[in-house]
């Protein structure tokens, strides 16, 4: 979408935990939003990350990933990142490189396109190697 996509995951993004591992992210808007308004995907090593294995931490609060569509009153803040922890029994390696897809697209509430009116959609995809944490 735009120059701020490489922001989306940082370098240090990645994270080994004992039940799978976490990746952080940031908004690529240049406005904060709510949760509510956001649509993820991702990948490690072509492998998708299933929904019912995320949890979503934002503001200190963790929501399974069902719940992400009706988090309207928790706010991504540009200057913070959201933590999707994932449990499915593969605990990555630290040290070691994955591939991480991630898709995120950001429903903009207040830009209203087309006949119908539906928020406009700015999805970014960013593919990155990352050492796991």
């Amino acid at each position: 979408m735009g120059p701020l996509d490489n922001f989306i995951l940082s370098e240090d993004a990645l994270k080994a935990t004992q039940s799978g591992f976490e990746l952080q992210f940031r908004s690529h808007w240049y406005r904060s939003l709510p949760m509510s308004c956001m649509n993820i995907k991702a990948k490690i090593n072509g492998k998708a990350i299933l929904e019912n294995e995320i949890t979503v931490e934002v503001n200190g609060n963790k929501f399974p990933f069902s719940e992400v569509p009706n988090l309207e009153k928790e706010w991504l803040f540009i200057t913070d990142a959201a933590t999707l922890h994932v449990k499915n029994g593969e605990t990555l390696i630290k040290g070691k490189t994955y591939e991480v897809e991630f898709d995120l697209g950001i429903f903009i509430p207040y830009v209203l396109v087309g006949a119908e009116g539906n928020p406009l959609l700015a999805s970014s995809t960013v593919t990155k190697t990352l050492i796991c944490q």
